[in-house]
This record gives C-alpha cells, structure tokens and sequence, in this order.
C-alpha cells in the first residue's frame, strides 16, 4: 500500500496525463482532482481512487495496463467509445461501492453472531453469487486438536450433508494452507478436485450436495485467521478473481465483526446465566447494577428515599415446633415464594429472608416517583394472596397461616454492606428498624403504616384509622395508620384486604 505522498505524486501524473487528452473540465479530472485534495488534506478515499484509475485504463481499448502518463495520446475517432465504456465501468463500481457499503454497515451493526451472518446472506448476493455460504471458526477440541467447525449456514436447497456443528481436522487440511497464505482459494470444478483428493470427506459432501463451485476465504481479526467463509455454487465456474477482489475490500471488517459478535454472544449468554442464578438471591435490579460495575465492588453506600415493607407470619414459631422440619420448609416455601412474586410484580426489591419473615425494599436501587403507592399496593395483594398460601398448604395437611406488614418511609443507606470476600447489597437505618417495629404491632390480617408512608399515598388508599403506638426503642409515640385497601378514599370503593 502506498503511503500519502507517493500517492498525492501519482494523482499529480495521472491528472496531468489525462490533462493532454481530455478536457481539464471532463468530470473523470474533476474528479481526480478532489481526490488529489482529499489527499493533500489526509481525507482521501483509496477504494474510490483505485476505482477511477482501473476505470481510466479502459480510455485506450486493448492496451495493457500502465500509468497514465505513459500513455499516447488517443484517438479522436475512439474517444466516443471509450468515453462510454469508461462511463459504463464506472457507474458499475460506483454501484459496487455503495453495495459494499451498505453491506458492512449493516454486517457492523449486527450484535450477535447469526445476526451478523443473516445481514452476510441477505446482501451478499448483490456482490457474489451463491447457492450455499457458510461460515466455520477455527477452535480446540477438548483433545488439544485444532478443528474447523460450522457455527453457521445457509443454503437454497436440500438435503444439506455440512449443517452446523460439523467439524473436521484444520491441521494439514487445505484449509489450513489457505491460512496461512491468507488468500482466497477458487475452485470452479469440485467434482475433479475430489478426483484428485478422494480422501477429502468434507468434499465428498459439500459434492454430494450438488455443490459444483466454491470460493474459500480466510477470515483474518488483526493478525490471527480465525475462521472461513464459503460461498458455493451448484454451477462450474462461478468464480472469478472479481469477486475475490470485491470480498477482499470488506473481509478485514467482517472477520473483526464476527469476532466482536462471538465475544459479545459469549459474554451476553455468561452474564445471563450469572444473572439469572444470582437473580434467585437478589433481584434482576440489583443483579444488572453488579454485572454492569466497572470493576470490583466497593464498599459503602449512599443516603436513599426508600420504603421498606416488613412481613412476617404470626404463630408460625410454635407450629413449626409440632411440625416435622420438611413441612416446615414445605410451607416455608409456599408462603415465601408467593410474597416474592407478588414483591418482584410491584418492582420491589427483596433485601432479606429471616426464618418466617421477609423484608422488600422499594426505591432502590433504582427510584421511582411511585415507590411508596407500589409498596402499599404490594402489601394489599400479599395480604389477599395468602388465601391461595393457605390453600395449597391445607392441601398438604398443614394449618391455615396469617401475616402481618409493617410499611415505613424515609431516608436509609443503600449499598454494599459486608467485607471484600463477602458483600450484601441492603439497606440499613432508623425507617428499617421503624418498619420492623409497626409490623411488630400488627396482627395477622393487618397492615400497618408510617406517618411519612400514608402522607404518600393518602389520597389513594383505604383506611381504618390511626392510633399514637409507643413502640419499643421509640422515645416518643409513633402515629400509624391500618391500610384496609387501595382506591378511592372518598367513595370507600377499591380493592380491599382480604375482600372485606
């Protein structure tokens, strides 16, 4: 590849060589020159030059091909023709151009692997013609053996005898000469090149298919082949060193591509595998925020508007001491595992299970202007869903269970709670101890809020009442509110705890 100044001397010459032939206005030197200036200052395109001067070639018909200014001059009687065979070039490169240009800006928005390639074969054919292209990636066994294998494919017709997953030896193979000479390879008759090499199975088959042409190209990602692309033509001689040529220009951004995707593809499905394990300690919230810090977790924490709802069943202590510890963690489970879908339905955060109780978490750690009104909404329906606990439980043998939910509303400090080896994302302060207190007081059936909660949703919600509590570790009394439903207040219509 030339480097800036020799080529800013070589548009010089060519222009001043069509100069002494052609009009300094005909837009083929207009042309050339804005490439000299794009140039000159370093914005030059070397795909459209090149494509002027292998165009600018055809001016003189059967001459071999040389710098223009090495040219005689041509003849006036041929000028005519020329012109047109010149504008006909280059009205198909240009078009070329702008194919490949759309190809690699649609193969680079791509994210996953398949979707990459699906863009591959959906502009592919504007360029290159196939009946069959696929694409295999160079990989290690578990053996240490180097393999090729299919990861995708596409084909117009059937049966198909290489599918995806198909892998084959990479060592010694022709593929592998074909990387390290970091070329294409054109094969326009397979039948006889399996005559020659009867011992290829992957030929046999790709032949077997109906397969009659092919054209092998390296995929190399900086300086590392990491793969191939095949197209493949059930006629003899499809390929000529045209389409190397124009698969040459994007095969640089289509192996990185490709890589970028695998990476991407590996890293996504790790990330939703980690996060769908960790999202059955914490939830799918707190799992994006660890998955997507930059670098190891710190300690510590920030000041948060939040509401915590405290639930906890009454009389379960006792009943578990008659109960065999299995129906203990039987029921345990059918009672927890429907307050955590009621809690994750109302996009709140569960921060703890201890034994019979749970702890939720609202407005962290993501807020939102409604977290108060979602929190009481929650504790309504965990309220009514308790029917279906009880009923599936009774199915079981085992006795009908009631709860209690304190709400409170403050500030607290949210964040990672712990040491370096062991951290906890919670939340911790005086509205948490406040909620643990109310839900303390309340009995099973109730729910019991803050002051600073039912100010939130007051307009929205059905009540029974408040009393002044002196709740234990409070220097003074606490009003609490007894939420009986949510709706309209003035009306006394919505939906009620337990239907009443």
């Amino acid at each position: 590849m030339p480097d800036r100044e020799e080529t800013i001397r070589h548009l010089r010459s060519e222009i001043a060589a069509l100069e002494s032939r052609l009009n300094s206005k005909n837009h083929l030197v207009l042309a050339l020159r804005e490439q000299l200036s794009a140039h000159e200052t370093q914005t030059g395109d070397d795909r459209r030059t090149q494509v002027f001067r292998r165009a600018a070639i055809d001016i003189v018909p059967g001459e071999e091909q040389r710098e223009f200014s090495n040219f005689g001059p041509v003849a006036l009687k041929n000028m005519g023709d020329a012109l047109v065979a010149l504008g006909g070039r280059l009205d198909h490169k240009f078009a070329e151009i702008k194919a490949l240009s759309e190809i690699t800006e649609r193969v680079n928005a791509g994210m996953f692997f398949d979707e990459v390639l699906d863009h591959v074969y959906e502009n592919f054919h504007a360029l290159i013609p196939y009946d069959r292209i696929s694409v295999t990636l160079i990989e290690e066994s578990e053996s240490g053996k180097a393999l090729v294998r299919t990861q995708w494919y596409w084909a117009s017709y059937q049966p198909v005898f290489i599918g995806k997953g198909h892998a084959s030896a990479y060592k010694g193979s022709s593929l592998q000469k074909i990387a390290d000479a970091r070329q294409p390879q054109i094969l326009n008759d397979l039948e006889k090149h399996l005559r020659q090499r009867p011992k290829s199975r992957s030929t046999g088959l790709i032949v077997k298919e109906g397969i009659r042409s092919s054209l092998t190209c390296p995929l190399v990602a900086g300086d590392k082949t990491i793969g191939f692309i095949f197209f493949s033509s059930r006629s003899l001689g499809t390929y000529r060193d045209q389409h190397v040529e124009l698969f040459s220009q994007i095969a640089g951004e289509l192996a990185l591509t490709l890589e970028k995707s695998r990476v991407y593809e590996d890293l996504y499905l790790r990330n939703e595998f980690i996060k769908k394990v960790f999202g059955q300690y914490v939830t799918n919230e707190v799992a994006e925020v660890v998955l997507s810090a930059d670098g190891p977790l710190a300690l510590g924490g920030a000041r948060r508007k939040v509401t915590v709802l405290m639930a906890d069943l009454r009389g379960f202590t006792p009943m578990s001491e008659v109960l065999s510890p299995e129906e203990v963690v039987d029921a345990l489970n059918v009672f927890l595992g429907t307050m955590t879908d009621v809690v994750m339905k109302y996009g709140g955060s569960i921060d703890n299970f201890i034994g019979d109780a749970l702890m939720a978490v609202f407005g962290v750690p993501a807020a939102k202007p409604d977290d108060a009104a979602r929190a009481v909404a929650c504790a309504v329906e965990m309220q009514n869903a308790m029917a279906s606990v009880n009923g599936e439980i009774k199915g079981r043998g085992l006795p009908e269970l009631l709860m209690g939910i304190g709400l409170s509303t403050g500030e607290a400090v949210a964040g990672n709670i712990g040491s370096q080896t062991r951290l906890k994302y919670s939340v911790i302060g005086r509205i948490v101890n406040l909620a643990a207190r109310i839900e303390g007081i309340a009995s099973g059936g109730q729910i019991f809020a803050s002051e600073a909660t039912f100010e939130e949703v007051r307009d929205t919600v059905l009540t029974d009442g408040h009393l002044n509590v002196k709740l234990k570790g409070m220097n003074r009394p606490v009003p609490i509110h007894e939420i009986t439903g949510i709706g309209d207040k003035k009306l006394q219509r919505g939906i009620r705890v337990n239907g009443n």
